[in-house]
């Protein structure tokens, strides 16, 4: 038979062809791409505008007004807290969301993390852009380092103890530069940074600073026991200021600003004192733990006529390990728009996945998790 010399060409062609295939198939088998969280793990850039997925377009009014028509149906988001540093996102997300959902076969549909007790400047936010991709919200917290007090980070000081050594005015954007000034300032534009990187990725985020202003704790908080403080107005100021500065001089228009306060004691302000404004607020919140579920001071947070979410929220002592997780959802729905549970930690067994009964709250019809949020886009 005699061989056309086309056909022999067209032979050769198709044979280079399929060893090529070969070839390549062999070389993606032996160095599969990593996913995003192996990425963030092994230190790997995994946010650049090249890699995003940016399909999903969930803007502040759709959420906010998604969190109210929850409330109205008596149903509430279950978010779980991962880590205490932009750097632990990654590893608490597979300790209490991963194996969580391992065991119940939901995820739940709101992650928050913290750009707070860290002194780096690269803040990793892959865990957080996957969370948001797969469908989740996002919630991020700032405990700020103490820019009164060099050396180390911390956010912790009796604001009481030590009021005299605290200006909150002096760290607005047109005070005089300072230590302080330029500690607190460096820090900011790290934390806007990493809140630019979730823009671009088109994550809303829901934005957590200043929190529990209301106790005496964080060195941001009261300068007097007994509701007799007298710094309200230096704490709105750095509020506004921190609002403004984000919204206009780093373009974050993605972001929902959380008023988050602690249950006001005797010795503590009251929950509404330190609000800054309607201007400046899109969401109030109450971060409680007990040894029993409980949601006090609601009808003090709804006269403030915002959204209500519990944005944290454990047990405590007597109660680490024995929540039972219903009696959470039936406490709270109806009030809240969604729940943080807060991590554990040594000797304290806080987590969801720590606590009882996490299956049937997992899998109740009042509670939303990530596969049961609003869709990609509309």
């Amino acid at each position: 038979m005699i061989i056309h010399a086309f056909q022999v060409q067209r032979t050769i062609f198709l044979f280079m062809g399929l060893l090529f295939f070969a070839c390549s198939t062999n070389d993606d088998y032996k160095n599969p791409p990593l996913d995003s969280e192996a990425m963030e793990d092994a230190g790997t850039i995994t946010d650049s505008e090249e890699n995003l997925n940016t399909s999903r377009i969930l803007g502040k009014e759709d959420i906010l007004a998604y969190f109210d028509s929850l409330i109205e149906k008596e149903q509430i988001i279950v978010g779980q807290q991962c880590g205490d540093a932009p750097n632990s996102t990654a590893s608490y997300y597979n300790t209490y969301v991963d194996r969580l959902a391992d065991e119940t076969g939901r995820h739940v549909g709101l992650i928050g993390a913290d750009f707070g007790w860290y002194s780096g400047d690269d803040y990793p936010v892959g865990t957080l852009i996957d969370h948001w991709q797969e469908g989740g919200l996002v919630t991020v917290s700032w405990h700020a380092d103490n820019p009164f007090v060099s050396g180390g980070v911390d956010v912790y000081w009796d604001t009481v103890e030590n009021k005299d050594k605290i200006n909150l005015k002096a760290l607005l954007k047109d005070a005089e530069p300072t230590e302080a000034w330029t500690s607190y300032r460096t820090e900011l534009d790290k934390v806007a940074g990493a809140l630019q990187k979730l823009r671009d990725a088109n994550v809303t985020v829901i934005w957590r600073p200043f929190h529990e202003m209301n106790g005496n704790f964080f060195w941001w908080g009261i300068d007097a026991h007994n509701n007799e403080q007298t710094n309200e107005a230096d704490y709105k100021a750095l509020w506004i200021d921190l609002y403004n500065t984000f919204r206009w001089d780093y373009g974050l228009d993605n972001l929902i600003w959380t008023y988050s306060v602690v249950p006001s004691m005797t010795w503590y302000a009251s929950v509404t004192s330190y609000y800054p404004g309607p201007d400046y607020v899109d969401l109030v919140g109450m971060d409680y733990y007990g040894t029993q579920p409980d949601f006090p001071h609601f009808e003090e947070l709804k006269s403030l006529e915002k959204t209500i979410v519990m944005s944290e929220i454990g047990p405590r002592e007597a109660g680490y390990g024995n929540w039972n997780m219903m009696d959470v959802v039936n406490k709270l729905k109806g009030k809240a728009a969604y729940f943080m549970q807060w991590h554990s930690w040594n000797g304290a067994a806080v987590a969801i996945k720590d606590n009882k009964n996490t299956m049937e709250m997992m899998n109740s019809a009042a509670v939303i998790t990530r596969d049961e949020l609003l869709p990609i886009s509309f």
